[in-house]
């Protein structure tokens, strides 16, 4: 029996250089937008931690201090910031980040309807494609809320527990089950968002169909195939891996040469303009200039690294492309081309 997950590697290799080139910098352009919002690596999570720190140290009662004064409520007039100011920044980047989250799910569904057409185009397909967008958007909320609520519980278990000081035997207990939940869960979460994205998805694009309807079309698929996807899952870990340390040298290469190159021109004008650091520092116009010189870096190492980024997306997802493909003829959504087609599996 052959391995298709393996096979897959090198088709992936033959449809990225088929699709990349040759060269069209419009094209190219259009990638380079996708592959800012687009990652490789699944989604992030940000949180937001507010530390406020309130409370006073008792002082001592010897006959000779002072009785210490009696503690008042905190009032909005004693609070550093307005309590609606927080509500309202927390409320806009909570919108900014489902904002960026359902761009990301169109983006993603643009890039697969590029590479189905070997054309890439933006405001077309993500207006075709933005209802399918927010049913997946929807969906992947639902799933992170979904597999919340039981660590919650269990958290939430234990804490009261806690504060009804329980004993040592009962909280260790609880908090053994609460790890084993949460790992449970996790792991359950991880599987079903890596299938949802790196499947469902691409079936959604081509059947033109919601996301359970992705699901039921892929569930007996991966049923019939688990040993196959076994190896996937290890492949594409390795994969990944030898992609993000190739990166990363690759990244510190440009980052070293464009970083002495920033810091030669940042010499040039601590000492040739301005005379000192401390003067630099200590001017407006020196802290400006100083501050142009590290975003124009920034901006020069981006742009650099940029074409890589476009081609290790391309790769990864011609890669799962070829898995899916060679899993079911049917689902295969990368175009025909000239070489050996995977093998059926048994």
């Amino acid at each position: 029996m052959s391995w298709y997950a393996i096979e897959s590697v090198d088709d992936a290799i033959d449809a990225t250089r088929s699709f990349l080139f040759p060269f069209d910098l419009g094209q190219w352009l259009r990638l380079g937008l996708i592959a800012i919002f687009v990652g490789v690596g699944g989604g992030g999570i940000s949180s937001v931690f507010n530390l406020f720190n309130a409370g006073s140290t008792p002082s001592g009662t010897g006959p000779d201090s002072a009785p210490a004064p009696a503690p008042t409520e905190p009032t909005p007039e004693m609070l550093p910031v307005e309590p609606v100011v927080i509500v309202a920044i927390f409320g806009v980047l909570l919108l900014i980040g489902l904002g960026l989250s359902l761009l990301s799910q169109t983006l993603r569904l643009v890039f697969y309807d590029g590479l189905r057409t070997d054309t890439v185009r933006i405001r077309g397909p993500a207006k075709r494609r933005i209802g399918q967008a927010l049913r997946l958007f929807g969906f992947k909320l639902v799933l992170n809320v979904v597999f919340a609520l039981p660590i919650l519980a269990v958290g939430a278990a234990v804490f009261v527990g806690a504060a009804g000081e329980l004993g040592e035997t009962a909280m260790l207990v609880g908090g053994l089950l609460a790890v084993a939940v949460a790992a449970v869960a996790g792991i359950v979460y991880v599987i079903v968002a890596r299938i949802t994205t790196e499947f469902v998805t691409p079936i959604m694009v081509l059947t033109d169909s919601g996301v359970l309807d992705g699901w039921r079309r892929f569930w007996p698929v991966l049923r019939g195939n688990l040993a196959q996807f076994g190896v996937y899952v290890v492949v594409h870990f390795l994969v990944l891996l030898a992609i993000s340390i190739g990166q990363s040298i690759i990244g510190l290469i440009v980052f070293g040469i464009v970083g002495v190159i920033g810091g030669i021109a940042a010499l040039v004008v601590v000492l040739g303009v301005f005379g000192s650091f401390g003067a630099t520092i200590a001017s407006t116009a020196g802290l400006v200039a100083l501050g142009v010189i590290v975003a124009v870096t920034l901006l020069v190492v981006f742009l650099l690294t940029l074409p890589i980024n476009i081609l290790v997306l391309t790769y990864v997802f011609s890669y799962e492309l070829s898995v899916l493909g060679a899993a079911d003829e049917e689902l295969r959504l990368l175009p025909a081309d000239d070489t050996e087609p995977a093998a059926t599996p048994e």
